[in-house]
């Protein structure tokens, strides 16, 4: 088993990169054209994993002591 130390810093900053990749996802046309899903349903889909994914994020990252607030 290895060990990896993260900074508490750092759990917000992944948090802010999550929500940044997620609305660059949004704004590709790459989904909106595969998908056939119209420009609002392609931001709200992106909001919706990107919540997901945080809840979980922030859930783990907390059950091991990090805040995830930017200080």
């Amino acid at each position: 088993m290895r060990v990896i130390l993260i900074e508490e810093e750092r759990f917000a900053e992944i948090c802010l990169l999550m929500k940044a990749e997620a609305m660059r996802t949004a704004e590709n046309g790459y989904l909106k054209e595969k998908a056939g899903l119209s420009t609002e349903q392609v931001k709200w889909a992106a909001d919706e994993i990107h919540r997901s994914i945080h809840f979980h994020f922030v859930r783990w990252a907390q059950s091991h002591g990090a805040s995830c607030v930017p200080k």
